[in-house]
């Protein structure tokens, strides 16, 4: 019996699906259905580590695609267009239409390597819409896409420097307004505060999301995708997710202005890596912590401490890479931010938490939405980290 994948892509379906990972057997195959409608915030990102998720815990790992069989060509754009497909692919041992009669994994494998050679090549990556995206299969050859790394001769590749980096995200992100259409460009204060945001998680994913227990090997298999994309609602429609969607509710009130419309850029970063809290106990001399201390408040104290960390001088890389500059960056930009990681699913909203000195980078519980530190949901564990952030942006006169 196969194990079907959500044709929405929210927040909620993906944790669905995590939800029945538990109970699957291991040799059932994952059905990807032909998605008929559109993801809603953080659904991509929730898609994408759902999938990283069902690929670390499962030996089998094959795939069914829907779609029409008689056509093979379509079934494998469809896979390669689409993050959370492609993600799966590159994790599958094998891939099928649905009536199981060809093994589309060596044509898939061809037009991927197409795809992430082109990606190098475009500043702003892959596109299908609004949505721009890289994909990094760090178990490959090809997973140091040269937007993000040096290669220099016989030497490890090396990521790039700020400048570069937020050359690359400002390029994704002004392709994914222009194709929203009708919206300003960020000013160039802001795509700078932008820029900064990303490299920090882009460098924190490098080093914190790409390495196995030890630091000296790489995780195979192993990925991450970085996405910008353009949203453009209705007042209605915002007045309707302000009311079902955990998390964003008072933040989406707060935006909904008197305009008609509403437009927002969503960045994402995802990695397959071992998640804030693996990670630390993992860096630790004593790693024990883990199977002894299964307290959820302790989780969460560690990933604060991920984000505290670089509060101070210490230069520790196994501390985290800068993530006190996200949240300061954010507050500059009236953005929100979603994490999961691990048991947590956390969000800040910083407009109405905006960040201080000193702060101590508290967050609130995606699902109760009350302050982490006073009530915390255990969620099923997922694989990665996945962070997601959304900023408004104003409509063209």
């Amino acid at each position: 019996m196969a194990l079907n994948f959500s044709t929405d892509l929210t927040i909620d379906s993906c944790e669905e699906f995590i939800a029945k990972l538990a109970d699957a057997p291991q040799e059932d195959p994952l059905y990807l259905p032909v998605e008929v409608s559109n993801s809603h915030f953080g659904g991509v990102a929730a898609a994408i580590q759902a999938i990283n998720t069902w690929g670390r815990s499962r030996e089998y790992r094959e795939i069914i695609v829907g779609g029409n069989p008689a056509d093979a060509d379509d079934l494998v754009r469809e896979v390669v267009s689409k993050p959370h497909k492609f993600c799966a692919s590159m994790l599958s041992k094998r891939i099928t239409d649905s009536n199981a009669s060809t093994d589309l994994r060596p044509i898939v494998n061809r037009a991927a390597s197409e795809i992430i050679e082109g990606q190098g090549k475009s500043k702003f990556g892959q596109q299908r819409g609004p949505l721009c995206w890289f994909a990094f299969v760090d178990h490959s050859t090809k997973g140091f896409d040269k937007n993000f790394y040096t290669h220099p001769q016989n030497e490890k590749p090396q990521p790039r420097q700020l400048a570069q980096i937020e050359t690359v995200i400002r390029s994704m992100v002004n392709k994914s307004i222009d194709i929203m259409g009708a919206t300003k460009q960020l000013a160039e204060e802001d795509m700078s505060h932008l820029g900064r945001i990303f490299f920090e998680l882009f460098m924190n994913s490098h080093e914190h999301g790409t390495k196995d227990k030890t630091r000296s090997d790489w995780l195979k298999p192993g990925q991450r995708v970085i996405y910008s994309n353009g949203i453009n609602l209705p007042k209605a429609a915002i007045d309707k997710r302000a009311q079902t969607e955990k998390g964003l509710s008072l933040y989406l009130q707060s935006q909904n202005n008197q305009t008609n419309r509403r437009r927002f850029i969503e960045i994402s970063i995802i990695d397959s890596g071992l998640g804030y809290y693996k990670r630390w106990c993992a860096d630790q001399s004593d790693q024990s912590d883990q199977e002894t201390n299964d307290n959820i408040n302790h989780e969460y104290s560690i990933l604060k401490r991920c984000f505290t960390s670089r509060q101070t001088s210490s230069a520790n890389v196994n501390k985290g890479h800068g993530l006190p500059v996200v949240m300061d960056r954010l507050t500059k930009l009236n953005g929100f931010m979603r994490v999961r990681s691990g048991r947590l699913s956390l969000y800040r909203d910083f407009v109405t938490q905006p960040y201080v000195p000193d702060d101590p980078c508290e967050f609130f519980d995606w699902t109760t939405e009350q302050p982490a530190q006073a009530e915390l949901t255990p969620m099923l564990p997922v694989v990665g980290v996945s962070v997601t952030f959304l900023i408004p942006l104003e409509e063209k006169q």
